[in-house]
Parts: structure tokens; C-alpha cells; sequence
């Protein structure tokens, strides 16, 4: 596996760019012959929550329902490049937020730097098709997923919404109004992906994470 850098660009139509400018398609998809963790224990998954900046300062419910509809495809599309089908994955969403986990088996070091290019250029051509621009706020991290009585359970859901909407992350969006997309990385998955080399280390900046009793280091993109 090579090591590459997030390069975003392209034309509209085209395929996402990512990796010393070269224009690569949709990433691999797993293995199938990769055995999938028994249903009823906890599977190491790939994950992200999304959701839309300012949402609730739109007064227009059809302009919410607007915004709804332009994210779930826009994840949609994300999906596509990253050569998953949405039957693959788990998930759920309520209000303007968005939470994915990838299949079981993935491979991290290709589907990190993909999903970030991504997420960015779509969101970029998103925008360029409507007056009311979105932004949105992103975390990504890898951990163990497992489901419960009320929905998914384990550390890394609930700590990828921690993440999301955390002061950090909210006020370098606020700081930054020309990003489409304010990014955190959590500390694994950046010790599996970012610190070998997979992505450019020098676009993520280190931050510290606390919330009540929660505490963590994450990196932060903006794009």
C-alpha cells in the first residue's frame, strides 16, 4: 500500500481525487472472504457521525427537509467512491445528523484518506447546486460496535458523538467560516492511518477533547 497525501479536485462529474493528484475510483471493497464477527457480539468497525451546521437556525421546515434530503445523499454519493453499498453498512440518523459504520474488514489506511477527500469534494459540488450552503461537522474513528436494547452500544459511538459536538470542534468551524467541513480524527484511528504516513500529517492538528468526565486527544482538518 502506498502512502499518500488528500488532494481534492476534479470536475463536477468526474471521479474524486486523492493521493498525489492522481484520479483514482471507488476504493476496494472488502473481502469477502474476510468471516464477519458473530452478530450478537462486538465487531471492529470504521464509523462517522455527521451532522449540519447551523441547522436549527433555519426557520423554514421545508428548508430543513431540504438540507435532510441533500445530506443522506450526499453520504450516499461518499459511500459509492468509497466502493461500499449502504446495505453493507449500519447506521442511523435523526434530526440533522448522520452516523455510518463501514462493513466489517475494511481497510483503514485506504478508506480514511478516501472518505475525507471525498466528504469534502461532495460537499464542495453540493454546494455549488444550491443558494443555502451546508456545512458540516465530522468525527471518524475505529473501535468495537455492538448492539443493545435502545441501539448500538460501545465506546466508539459514544465517543464519536462526543466528538461531534464538542466545544473544539464547534468553535474551529466558528473560527474557520470558509471550510465546508470542520473534521476530528480520533487518537486510534490517527495512530493507524495519519501517523505512518497514509495521509499528509501536516493538514491535521492536534487537539485535547473534555467533556464532563470524557477526555481524549483527536485531530482536527479543516477543508
Amino acid at each position: 500500500m502506498s502512502k499518500s497525501s488528500i488532494k481534492i479536485g476534479g470536475s463536477v462529474g468526474g471521479n474524486v481525487v486523492a493521493g498525489d493528484g492522481n484520479v483514482v475510483g471507488p476504493a476496494a471493497a472488502p473481502s469477502a472472504a474476510r468471516p464477519a464477527a458473530p452478530k450478537d457480539g462486538m465487531t471492529p468497525r470504521l464509523g462517522f457521525v455527521v451532522d449540519i451546521i447551523g441547522f436549527g437556525q433555519r426557520s423554514d421546515g421545508e428548508d430543513k427537509v431540504d438540507l435532510q434530503r441533500r445530506l443522506a445523499d450526499l453520504v450516499g454519493r461518499v459511500l459509492a467512491d468509497l466502493g461500499v453499498e449502504q446495505d453493507d453498512t449500519v447506521g442511523d440518523h435523526a434530526g440533522d445528523e448522520k452516523t455510518v459504520f463501514l462493513p466489517v474488514g475494511v481497510d483503514s489506511s485506504r478508506m480514511l484518506p478516501t472518505l475525507i477527500a471525498a466528504m469534502a469534494e461532495r460537499l464542495r459540488r453540493d454546494n455549488r447546486r444550491h443558494t443555502d450552503r451546508m456545512r458540516l461537522r465530522m468525527a471518524v474513528g475505529t473501535g468495537l460496535l455492538g448492539n443493545g436494547p435502545l441501539g448500538f452500544t460501545g465506546d466508539l459511538i459514544v465517543d464519536l458523538h462526543r466528538l461531534v459536538s464538542c466545544d473544539v470542534l464547534r468553535q474551529a468551524a466558528g473560527a474557520n467560516p470558509d471550510a465546508d467541513l470542520a473534521l476530528l480524527v480520533t487518537h486510534a484511528l490517527h495512530d493507524e492511518v495519519i501517523r505512518p504516513g497514509y495521509v499528509d500529517r501536516d493538514e491535521f492538528v492536534r487537539v485535547d477533547v473534555a467533556i464532563k468526565e470524557f477526555t481524549a486527544v483527536a485531530w482536527l482538518w479543516l477543508g
